[in-house]
């Protein structure tokens, strides 16, 4: 059984390691742990030895006799110490959790790894707990001290920062630490705002670990040249699955950021349907609202009733955002009018759609500038204005989240830049 109290990993790096007969072995490297217990056990010390030859050995948890903040000490003398040597896949906290970021999906925030806490639970050494505080930092940097003169100027102790490691999983082979609760829990927009602030490997990592569902609703919060640089980076598999479940002006959006070839690639693989749909919104540019606008609204023939189109509607069952308004066209597309939710629920059912559809309607050109775009909808308060031809024919339909940087007031938006 190994003498053990209560430590943290930056206590015990560099530590001396001594025989019984305090013969030198070498110093503390790192810190071995095997994954698939809630607490991870540490199962060896990577250690540097001493002499002439220095080399990288292991020293196995069962050669040891204690694990102190001064000094670790090994059951036999130095002579019949066994050492192994190091293998590969072995998780060293030092080198794979330590510094790394820590996702707070509480918060959904992106936090450091400062330090980490070891502690005996039962028999064994066990990973506790990660501090990603101020003392966590101060520690490593040797300046504890510096806590103590914090408490006498502002008579205030500086907190410890703990997240138990049974709050914490690993991902992409234990180089980013997430607790368990799971993405799927959160807002699409906080998914986005933690994937915003990792680093550049760790945010694909993050979308791997994500069903493609739960990845393009978190596209549609992030940043669209942030969105086209990650799926630039995807392979092809999920990057196509991620896209087959966002709207067809999203997915334009972000093909038109990324290599041509790459585009083609997706787009020769996608539905021939959604495909052509795309190919015709990246004739448009960004900033203007044909480059806007979705595809995906629902047209209506003014011959139909109340009750037809509510039972059109629970069959066809459309998205939130295609379903904002009703557009009624004729046979060539022609728009001939638009119906609110509202007053199709409270028109009786056998009454003609004709009879209750707004026919003085604003609509826009596909080459009017976004932020004209913006200002006819916060305007007129629309959910979406309608995207017309020279002829009238509707084209498409851009909607109030499509403008809404232009919209916001000017602090609202640099927040919501800042947040990715």
């Amino acid at each position: 059984m190994v003498l053990f109290s209560e430590m943290f990993v930056s206590e015990l790096i560099g530590d001396p390691v001594v025989d019984r007969l305090q013969e030198n072995i070498g110093r503390v490297k790192d810190i071995i742990v095997a994954l698939g217990e809630t607490f991870p056990k540490v199962v060896g010390l990577l250690i540097r030895t001493g002499g002439e030859k220095q080399e990288e050995k292991v020293l196995l948890i069962n050669e040891i006799d204690l694990i102190g903040k001064q000094f670790v000490t090994t059951r036999s003398p130095k002579d019949r110490v066994v050492l192994t040597s190091p293998r590969e896949g072995e998780v060293l906290l030092l080198r794979d959790v330590m510094d790394q970021q820590v996702v707070d999906l509480e918060g959904a925030r992106v936090i450091r790894v400062n330090d980490l806490k070891l502690a005996k639970m039962d028999q064994d050494v066990r990973l506790i707990a990660v501090d990603v505080g101020l003392k966590g930092m101060l520690r490593r940097l040797g300046f504890e001290g510096a806590a103590i003169w914090f408490y006498h100027l502002f008579k205030k102790n500086i907190p410890d920062q703990m997240i138990g490691w049974d709050h914490v999983q690993n991902l992409s082979g234990g180089k980013v630490a997430i607790p368990t609760k799971t993405f799927i829990d959160l807002h699409p927009a906080d998914v986005a705002q933690v994937i915003s602030q990792l680093k550049a490997e760790d945010k694909a990592a993050v979308l791997y670990s994500l069903s493609d569902k739960t990845a393009a609703e978190a596209m549609h919060e992030l940043e669209p040249m942030l969105a086209a640089v990650l799926v630039a980076n995807l392979d092809t598999k999920k990057a196509l699955g991620i896209m087959e479940r966002m709207p067809v002006d999203e997915v334009a959006d972000i093909l038109g950021d990324i290599p041509p070839e790459k585009s083609e690639e997706l787009l020769r693989l996608m539905k021939v349907r959604k495909a052509s749909q795309i190919r015709e919104l990246l004739k448009h540019s960004d900033e203007t609202a044909g480059g806007l606008m979705t595809t995906e609204f629902i047209a209506l023939p003014q011959n139909l009733t109340v009750e037809q189109v509510i039972q059109r509607l629970r069959e066809t069952a459309p998205d939130a955002e295609t379903i904002y308004y009703l557009y009624v066209v004729d046979e060539s597309g022609h728009l001939l009018g638009a119906l609110s939710l509202r007053s199709l629920i409270v028109s009786p059912p056998e009454r003609p759609i004709a009879e209750i559809m707004i026919k003085d309607i604003i609509t826009v050109k596909p080459e009017m500038n976004q932020r004209e775009v913006a200002g006819v909808i916060s305007k007129y308060n629309f959910l979406a204005v309608p995207v017309v031809d020279n002829e009238n024919r509707i084209l498409g339909i851009v909607t109030v989240d499509d403008v809404i940087d232009f919209i916001l007031p000017p602090f609202s938006r640099r927040k919501r830049q800042m947040l990715g």
